[in-house]
């Protein structure tokens, strides 16, 4: 069962370790001092985390404690974005004022990366496994989530929480669904002709305008909350001379929601692509891929209303804010789209603050309290229905 210490004591343990987690850099892709921070940290009490390595210095720490075959796994991401313009604090010192603490990283996802070690250390599961992750590369393209699956670590996960930033709905709000995204490219090559011999027909930039209109097929609910939609990265087209342009390069950036996937719409771009090459009398040769990367793009996912873990996590934050929880569907991808990708369930609960990767970023201390009163009553609902 958890051990439930006074909030007072909680305040107080938040706020010195957030102090510490703030002043060591972590900006994309340096993580390795607070990696060998949070090593130190649990070393002292009695804990020896495991190193998984991503690449060169590069690392995820693992632990965990109880026994069973099932886990629950709490989740951090070790890194940050970089500063931008315009804070008035130092990004690397905690600033408190009132119920706000500042500092780079603290509402993403520092503050919750706090309240995830606090609650690793006081809670003691009788009944399964529970593990904590620190993953790095999460602001980039989630090699720590990618390097995580594929480990025996990850096998037994029932169920992870991501503590994310709350956005619209604070503490209450659960994430169960997130957009997939991924960069396309089409390249279009046209013959080499004089512009003497200029007609539309020949014109690889009529057959964009075309192309573009056409995309509004793909999107889905742009006007809601969980919406699919997709617009344009870069488009590089030059005419030399006295010549009608013979290479066109479009790069798209796409969000889905399922049922679609990455896969799909691939189809229905090359689709478009074909049907409309065919009114030009497929005088263009085309090509259309997905863009090359290290690790694959993320697809989106939702969990099911009636979900176990989800109706439990429903219950504690009931419990905790006497007010009624409200899962929702949330339009960004984050490492939650690679661990949902392996079919356990994800969770997203997290602190309230703002100004994620903006100058001036806070959180709020009451709400890092509310979360970790949260986390113990979950696990304490999910020892009890395992007994």
């Amino acid at each position: 069962m958890a051990l439930y210490q006074h909030n007072s004591f909680i305040f107080s343990d938040l706020k010195k370790l957030l102090a510490d987690l703030v002043a060591i850099k972590s900006v994309f892709p340096q993580e390795q001092e607070l990696g060998e921070y949070i090593v130190s940290f649990f070393a002292k009490k009695k804990y020896q985390p495991i190193l998984q390595k991503v690449e060169n210095s590069r690392y995820n720490i693992l632990l965990e404690k109880g026994k069973g075959d099932k886990s629950i796994i709490l989740y951090s991401h070790l890194d940050t974005v970089a500063v931008a313009n315009g804070w008035w604090t130092n990004p690397f010192k905690l600033k408190i004022v009132k119920d706000k603490a500042f500092g780079l990283g603290v509402w993403d996802m520092k503050g919750a990366m706090t309240v995830n070690i606090l609650t690793f250390l006081h809670f003691q599961p009788k009944n399964f496994k529970l593990k904590i992750v620190f993953c790095v590369d999460e602001e980039n393209i989630s090699k720590g989530a990618y390097r995580l699956i594929s480990s025996d670590f990850f096998k037994d996960a029932q169920c992870l929480i991501s503590p994310e930033p709350a956005f619209q709905y604070g503490l209450r709000g659960i994430v169960i669904g997130r957009i997939g995204r991924a960069v396309y490219q089409l390249q279009l090559n046209a013959p080499s002709k004089h512009s003497a011999f200029y007609s539309p027909g020949f014109d690889l930039n009529f057959f964009l305008v075309d192309f573009l209109k056409r995309l509004k097929k793909i999107n889905r609910g742009v006007s809601s909350e969980k919406k699919q939609f997709i617009y344009v990265r870069k488009i590089t087209s030059e005419a030399i001379g006295m010549s009608l342009p013979q290479e066109l390069f479009l790069e798209l950036n796409a969000a889905t929601i399922p049922p679609a996937n990455n896969l799909t719409i691939l189809k229905k771009l090359k689709k478009i692509a074909l049907q409309l090459n065919n009114r030009f009398n497929n005088y263009f040769k085309i090509k259309v891929n997905l863009a090359q990367r290290e690790t694959p793009f993320l697809e989106s996912y939702e969990i099911n209303q009636n979900n176990f873990y989800l109706n439990l996590l429903k219950k504690s934050i009931g419990e905790i804010l006497k007010k009624k929880a409200k899962p929702y569907f949330r339009n960004s991808v984050a490492d939650d789209n690679v661990f949902a990708g392996k079919k356990i369930t994800v969770l997203g609960v997290g602190p309230e603050g703002d100004c994620a990767h903006a100058p001036n970023e806070w959180v709020s201390l009451n709400s890092l309290v509310r979360l970790y009163q949260i986390l113990n009553k979950f696990l304490c609902q999910v020892d009890n229905s395992i007994q």
